[in-house]
């Protein structure tokens, strides 16, 4: 069966992309993301997609500017609506974590402007392999090790199944180009350290262990999954949600195992628009040390303007610029 043919026989395409849905697709010009808007763009009119694309451009290196530029001409080739949105030049000497925060932020508020109910993304199956590795060099948990979600809100990577070289002969069976970032080969970022050092070392002592970890990935976000249900029923029978917050009853929390709290206060914080990979573990025991000791007025800063505080029998998660204005502070 062609790739084509597998991409759209896959049985979460109609869940990742609905009959009839306005599409955006995230294309950077390389090889995945030209790849997603190809088969996005031939698969439209069966599927009644409206197709549209865009490209953000991080001004991090000489040269995106044209990279901006080629996609525009595929997209022109393809009659597919092409946008460009460029990222503020101060974003070019930002972390990786604040670029990656940067290009979502951009992408939803493009697919807010156009429409789109969905925003498709290139991943693909050597990227869950990648991070996995990263992830378990950092010591990541149960959260950073179920690899990459298919969807995430309206955020979509339909390309999970499959891997990145048989995307790319695909593309050249067909003629089709894309361009290379030469970040992608700089061994001084850890991706690219993993992809070119790390897993070619791990491949020689074992020639499977692509598939390991596809398959450990895979298992992770199922068990993860299921405890995520867990815990929105759990929260939905005891959180209590307030103006500035959500209150969290200390004792029915107390009595959960470590790790349930933990992943508990980590949904609540989400509930307030916290993104999951900003509470790191340090912030996270910070707020179980404050649930454990439990001494009034005992408060945790957390990222993005949250703070966790003990008050009596609850723990809140509030906003701390509403609670000033509540508290008269």
């Amino acid at each position: 069966m062609d790739l084509a043919e597998r991409f759209l026989a896959q049985p979460a395409l109609d869940d990742l992309v609905p009959r009839a849905a306005r599409v955006l697709v995230a294309v950077s010009g390389g090889g995945d993301s030209i790849a997603l808007l190809h088969l996005l763009a031939s698969a439209a009119p069966g599927k009644g997609w409206t197709v549209e694309a865009v490209c953000v451009d991080h001004r991090t290196r000489p040269g995106t500017a044209d990279e901006a530029r080629f996609v525009a001409e595929v997209c022109a080739g393809l009659g597919v609506p092409f946008h460009a949105v460029a990222l503020p030049g101060e974003s070019a000497a930002s972390s990786e974590d604040a670029l990656r925060r940067a290009r979502r932020e951009a992408l939803a508020a493009a697919a807010r402007a156009r429409g789109a109910s969905r925003v498709a993304l290139g991943h693909q199956a050597d990227d869950v392999i990648e991070t996995m590795a990263m992830r378990l060099l950092r010591g990541a948990g149960l959260d950073g090790l179920g690899g990459i979600p298919p969807r995430t809100g309206g955020f979509v990577r339909p390309l999970l199944p499959f891997r990145r070289a048989e995307l790319r002969r695909w593309l050249e069976t067909r003629g089709l180009a894309w361009v290379e970032d030469p970040t992608n080969e700089d061994v001084r970022k850890l991706r690219a350290r993993v992809r070119h050092l790390v897993l070619p070392a791990l491949r020689r002592f074992s020639p499977a262990i692509d598939e390991g970890l596809l398959a450990a990935a895979g298992a992770i976000q199922r068990a993860r999954e299921l405890l995520e249900v867990w815990d929105a029923g759990w929260l939905a029978d005891r959180a209590v949600t307030t103006a500035d917050g959500l209150e969290l009853p200390r004792a029915a929390l107390r009595e959960e195992p470590p790790v349930s709290r933990g992943r508990l206060i980590r949904r609540a914080a989400e509930r307030l628009g916290l993104a999951r990979r900003r509470l790191g573990r340090a912030c996270l025991e910070e707020v179980l040390g404050v649930l454990e000791r439990g001494a009034p007025g005992a408060a945790a800063p957390l990222p993005c303007g949250l703070e966790a505080a003990c008050e009596g029998d609850v723990l809140r998660l509030r906003r701390k610029g509403l609670a000033r204005e509540r508290d008269g502070v």
